[in-house]
């Protein structure tokens, strides 16, 4: 009878809130469980992978869902985040657009999952895998009938576009840094997907009515930063994004059915360095 009781249906407790595990496999951790196994042997020293080269890179991308204001207005928070980390000049920028962003070593991640698991964290995990530069697409808010966008670019100049039934995306890209073992250079830009119409005339003199896509990216924002290995890269709202037409508002922000949402993306890097043994 407890065992019925036990497996009814509407007996069971929900599932727990799901929680980034972390950048548990780091290159130490997946050295250790080389040497433990006998199969491989991964450097530990920087020169030493200096000399063997890139064998490939790995990136692993967390999108997190939380309430509005859960990050973005969360004053101890961000005291653990090295915002100097990126140049002054684009983290500037990108603040009074919306957009905050800084790096945090991976030795503090059970701070920051300490922090979430206090809220109903929606949580989407990516790993990538790849010998060479490669291009990531990651939607932010899809289906929207209209919006208008007012932004500073590079020359602090105001700029404004409307845009009708588009999708907001951001687009990463990541490669090892030039002459560097022990970074990953990764690159964030917002985009705009919109879809427009032109009129076209047959041979014979039929209107023809096309509709078609248009990207447009907007360089400007992008986000160019070097992430060591042992570091992770936050990109969150800023106060700023309260204003509806701000980029933050529009790429880091979700209305909701009864309360906003804001999205915080986290960006983990890792070098695969590999050297069979023979």
């Amino acid at each position: 009878m407890l065992l019925m009781l036990i497996t009814a249906p509407g007996c069971q407790p929900p599932p727990p809130t799901p929680i980034p595990p972390g950048p548990s496999d780091t290159p130490r951790m997946r050295a250790q469980k080389a040497k433990r196994l006998g199969q491989v042997s991964l450097t530990s020293s920087v020169a030493h992978a200096a000399e063997l080269g890139p064998q490939g890179l790995r990136v692993e991308i967390y999108q997190l869902q939380v309430p509005f204001g859960t990050i973005s207005k969360n004053a101890e928070f961000w005291k653990h985040i090295d915002e100097n980390a990126v140049d002054v000049g684009t983290y500037e920028l990108l603040l009074k657009n919306g957009v905050r962003v800084g790096h945090a070593p991976v030795a503090e991640w059970e701070y920051f999952r300490n922090i979430m698991s206090h809220y109903p964290a929606i949580t989407q995990q990516a790993s990538l895998v790849a010998a060479e530069a490669k291009p990531v697409e990651m939607p932010v808010r899809k289906t929207i009938v209209s919006q208008n966008l007012f932004y500073f670019d590079a020359k602090n100049r105001m700029q404004g576009q409307s845009f009708d039934a588009c999708e907001n995306l951001i687009n990463l890209s990541f490669q090892q840094t030039p002459r560097r073992t022990d970074a990953m250079r990764v690159t964030l830009c917002p985009v705009v997907r919109a879809t427009q119409k032109r009129l076209e005339w047959s041979p014979l003199n039929n209107e023809m009515e096309i509709t078609y896509t248009a990207p447009q990216r907007l360089y400007d924002l992008n986000l160019r930063t070097d992430v060591a290995l042992d570091s992770f890269l936050i990109v969150a709202p800023s106060s700023e994004a309260t204003w509806p037409t701000s980029i933050g508002n529009n790429f880091l922000v979700t209305p909701g059915d009864a309360d906003r949402m804001e999205t915080v993306l986290l960006v983990i890097p890792a070098a695969i360095r590999i050297e069979l043994a023979r």
